[in-house]
């Protein structure tokens, strides 16, 4: 699923073999492990040292691994960065633009994947995605109360719904890229947001890393007579593949001047 967004994001970036590649917040290895199929240099970075294991033990010795925040990229230097979905988990966005600047050598380039996650909010809080929430939009209110409360602790919220596209070009430009370009697409699709037809998989899915499981939700915010009255009003949506995907996301590339 996530391999076009790989491959879009490495093509805009021009990777080839000899660049030097820093994949900021590089979760799972996603982009730098398709740079190092490419033949670049890859510098894996993120906040998670479990995930920096996670990518030595397919990379091996034959990449770079550092600990370090997108707003802290350390002593490192980079002919291209990528970052795929992190900026929506970074507070301080114009601090992040800042270093993706700083590391990069004159003529590099940056490539950025992000979720626009204003697009369809209100919607997507009121009926979940699903074909008909009538009779359980009560039940659905006090989800989105305790998803939102946990989210708000973790200090997760804010920073995935405080910009957009526009946002993201200003960043940039005032971080000091120029050959900015950005593609927007926005979809509104006649199919589930996830695509499963199994009720367990779904109670046991969040929306993000720092939000609980639907089913942890359920069990917080709702009795048991309403845990049932909601499985009996959603399962057989889910089951049968019925919903509304409301959903943005914006690539990003730009380039840091040679001089």
């Amino acid at each position: 699923m996530l391999a076009p967004v790989r491959d879009e994001l490495l093509d805009l970036a021009e990777v080839g073999p000899g660049d030097v590649l820093l994949d900021v917040g590089c979760g799972d290895g996603l982009i730098g492990l398709g740079a190092l199929g490419r033949g670049a240099h890859v510098i894996f970075s993120d906040i998670s040292q479990p995930c920096l294991d996670d990518c030595r033990a397919i990379a091996g010795d034959g990449a770079e691994y550092r600990l370090a925040s997108a707003t802290s990229l350390g002593d490192v230097s980079a002919d291209v960065v990528t970052t795929r979905s992190v900026l929506i988990y970074v507070d301080d966005k114009a601090q992040a633009f800042a270093e993706f600047f700083r590391v990069l050598r004159p003529g590099g380039r940056l490539a950025i994947f992000e979720p626009i996650n204003r697009f369809g909010l209100e919607e997507r809080k009121s009926s979940w995605g699903f074909r008909t929430t009538a009779g359980v939009e009560d039940l659905l209110a006090k989800l989105v109360t305790e998803i939102d409360r946990v989210q708000g602790e973790a200090g997760g919220l804010a920073p995935m719904i405080d910009f957009d596209e526009r946002d993201l070009l200003q960043l940039a430009e005032a971080a000091g890229f120029v050959d900015l370009r950005l593609q927007l697409t926005a979809e509104v699709t006649r199919k589930p947001p996830l695509e499963v037809r199994s009720w367990d998989v779904l109670l046991d899915s969040s929306a993000n890393p720092l939000a609980p499981t639907l089913r942890e939700a359920m069990h917080v915010s709702l009795t048991a007579d309403e845990q049932a009255r909601l499985t009996d009003a959603l399962r057989p949506q889910v089951e049968h593949g019925e919903g509304v995907t409301r959903l943005a996301r914006a690539f990003l590339s730009a380039r840091k001047p040679e001089r």
